[in-house]
């Protein structure tokens, strides 16, 4: 079974696109359930979601919001009381700049024996589309500070959040109380970091895509400082 987490916050004009996008690739990755977690959102997004679902979903909406990191534990928890050993979970953002297309090939990078398949940014073949300068530099940034501080052979996108799971490895972080408070943003190089200090053998590959920033409707979720400030202290302080 695989099953894709979908992060929500005032998704609703980019879920309806999502949907058609999984509807015209579903039975290239069935069986699958879409985890969609609404955190609290103050739009029409659960009415767009009823009109525009064409598949097996699970929905579970926020009494208020939370923020990214717990957004995801919610989501995990769920799968986490009904998937199998075997299992597979996708995650990505909910604003339509994740290509759905490459989501096949992520699942086969899984099959072939790895534990972990990122949708990368920094690999031959990869493109950014309608990013600001400034993001961009950031991420560059981000990306050189994360080698020199936690090097693993062959990474290079510590923050995507586009990235296929083996569900083995979402279970042993489940495990480690409080691992998602207090984050935000930063929670995907978080998850990683653990990844490489305590999954034995990690076999991990990146793939390109194209990050089309510009398919993207209403402003950004991320709050720049904040981000910033909480990936410098999980690089310079923060013991996993």
């Amino acid at each position: 079974m695989l099953y894709i987490l979908l992060p929500a916050y005032n998704e609703e004009k980019n879920i309806s696109k999502i949907f058609k996008k999984i509807n015209k690739i579903k039975k290239k990755i069935s069986p699958f359930k879409v985890v969609l977690i609404d955190d609290c959102s103050k739009d029409n997004t659960k009415e767009i979601i009823k009109k525009n679902c064409r598949f097996n979903l699970i929905y579970k909406k926020h009494k208020q919001n939370r923020g990214l990191s717990i957004t995801l534990e919610t989501g995990f928890n769920i799968i986490n009381k009904t998937a199998k050993k075997k299992d597979i979970i996708i995650s990505l953002d909910c604003d339509d700049t994740h290509p759905i297309s490459i989501i096949p090939k992520m699942i086969n990078g899984i099959e072939s024996g790895n534990h972990l398949v990122i949708a990368s940014r920094f690999v031959h073949g990869s493109k950014i589309n309608g990013l600001s300068n400034m993001r961009n530099v950031l991420s560059i940034g981000a990306k050189y500070l994360f080698k020199i501080f936690y090097p693993f052979k062959n990474l290079n996108d510590y923050t995507c959040n586009y990235r296929c799971y083996d569900f083995q490895l979402i279970k042993e972080i489940l495990k480690k109380k409080y691992f998602f408070k207090n984050e935000d943003f930063n929670i995907a190089a978080k998850i990683l970091i653990f990844l490489i200090n305590n999954k034995k053998n990690l076999k991990l590959k990146e793939i390109p895509f194209t990050l089309n920033y510009q398919y993207k409707i209403g402003q950004s979720k991320m709050k720049l400082f904040r981000t910033i400030f909480l990936t410098i202290r999980l690089i310079l302080f923060k013991k996993i």
